[in-house]
């Protein structure tokens, strides 16, 4: 603990730790996966987030060379050499690569992006489910309710795109048959 007050005060007074003003949540390499708070962490330049390269060398990367990294404004997956993408939050967490793609949400709508973190498919939706079957639901006009600690989509039109982003199940006011209809297209 002193140490770390140390370390922080000589940040500050060097001007190291105001260039990252950002918090973040991230899994160290040598704490067996738990997740730690961090001040002085990250901080947005240009409209993208840069990581403090002490941090970013400390994080635990998988197999696929992502490591989750929580901010303010959300989760995020980050690669080793610092490009990170803002995703979904999920169940605590950032989104899940389904069908090797993860959600996000950009100014125009949701997006998909693979595990390099290349935009793959960006969409003018509302809301956009994971790809399943090589399907995904969406709707237009939806609204997201806050609903405790989680969230439901409701009201709006829903249909199903393809990994084009093309509508392969037309937009409808009944989300349920929708479900019906995607589950059936899935099983083809």
């Amino acid at each position: 603990m002193l140490i770390s007050a140390l370390l922080t005060t000589l940040a500050l007074a060097t001007g190291n730790a105001s260039a990252f003003d950002l918090w973040c949540f991230y899994s160290d390499k040598t704490g067996e996966g738990v997740f730690e708070r961090v001040e002085h962490c990250a901080r947005e330049e240009g409209g993208a987030i840069v990581f403090n390269p002490e941090y970013l060398n400390r994080m635990q990367f998988g197999d696929d060379g992502l490591a989750p990294a929580g901010l303010p404004s959300g989760w995020r997956w980050v690669r080793r050499d610092g490009r990170s993408v803002s995703v979904l939050t999920y169940d605590n967490s950032p989104d899940e690569f389904e069908e090797g793609l993860a959600r996000g949400r950009r100014p125009e709508g949701m997006a998909y992006y693979d595990r390099q973190l290349n935009l793959v498919l960006a969409t003018s939706y509302a809301w956009a489910e994971p790809f399943s079957g090589g399907l995904a639901a969406v709707c237009t006009r939806c609204v997201i309710v806050p609903e405790g600690e989680h969230s439901m989509v409701v009201g709006g039109d829903w249909g199903a795109i393809d990994r084009q982003g093309r509508l392969a199940l037309p937009l409808r006011p009944d989300a349920e048959s929708l479900r019906r209809e995607l589950k059936a297209a899935r099983q083809r």
